[in-house]
């Protein structure tokens, strides 16, 4: 599909003359094939010619998903280094540990880097977040318990972590992503939302609902269905026009 054909799909309000301009550009940076997608989610039909949607739906739903990639990142990149500094903290001066393991690439041999006199530290660091996935899943049900508040299906849930993560690296479109199942509170699920609590889940306490029980990846997450106005010059806070079913809900 060219641009000039998604376009004759799309609404444009007469009053706001800046709706085109922005389209134009968003198609231009993000491509329209990310924009169909987008399109066909909020259940625009490229089949039937009559078939239509407002460009303030489909920027609405494309801030929100930019807004959640953004922040999740945040957090498991928080996550990735509290599993390093778990890991480093406890065997930096007891380094020989007969659950280290080497990966496939030279910079993921742990092992090997290891026993070679490298600093655990430095060898953690280095490695990419799958090898060090692949590592935490091997460590010991000591350390596991250690590390995380739940241990349910605790391998899996940390595969759809890593799903996740590459899913918010390669800047996926997160409301139709194919992700993977995981267990929060015993319930099993592969939806978004499950997926983000998941994220929660394994994060420390301290940053799953923040030190006063009002911050944290949830209520960064569940600020980003708003966005900031200027009405008569007073910054004003209202909600995105969002489909109730595309909302992640935290609670």
């Amino acid at each position: 599909m060219t641009k000039d054909e998604l376009m004759k799909k799309l609404y444009f309000d007469p009053n706001n003359d800046k709706e085109h301009n922005d389209a134009e550009f968003y198609l231009r940076v993000k491509g329209v094939a990310f924009h169909q997608k987008i399109m066909t989610h909020l259940g625009v039909d490229f089949d039937d010619d009559k078939s239509i949607i407002e460009w303030s739906k489909v920027s609405a739903l494309l801030r929100y998903d930019k807004k959640l990639r953004d922040k999740i990142y945040i957090y498991i990149a928080t996550l990735e280094e509290y599993m390093r500094a778990y890991l480093s903290n406890k065997y930096e001066d007891n380094p020989i540990q007969p659950f280290w393991q080497d990966g496939r690439t030279p910079r993921s041999k742990v092992k090997s880097r290891i026993k070679d006199g490298e600093c655990v530290s430095e060898v953690l660091q280095s490695i990419e977040f799958g090898d060090l996935l692949n590592q935490i899943k091997n460590i010991s049900t000591d350390d596991l318990n250690g590390m995380f508040d739940t241990m349910t299906d605790i391998h899996s849930n940390l595969d759809a972590v890593r799903e996740l993560r590459n899913a918010v690296s390669h800047h996926a479109f997160l409301m139709n992503y194919m992700f993977r199942k995981c267990i929060v509170d015993d319930h099993s699920n592969d939806s978004l939302s499950n997926n983000i609590k998941n994220l929660r889940q394994l994060l420390p306490k301290e940053y799953r609902y923040g030190r006063n029980g009002k911050g944290g990846i949830t209520a960064e997450i569940e600020a980003c269905k708003y966005e900031k106005n200027n009405i008569n010059e007073r910054a004003t806070r209202q909600l995105m026009k969002l489909d109730t079913r595309d909302v992640v809900k935290m609670n």
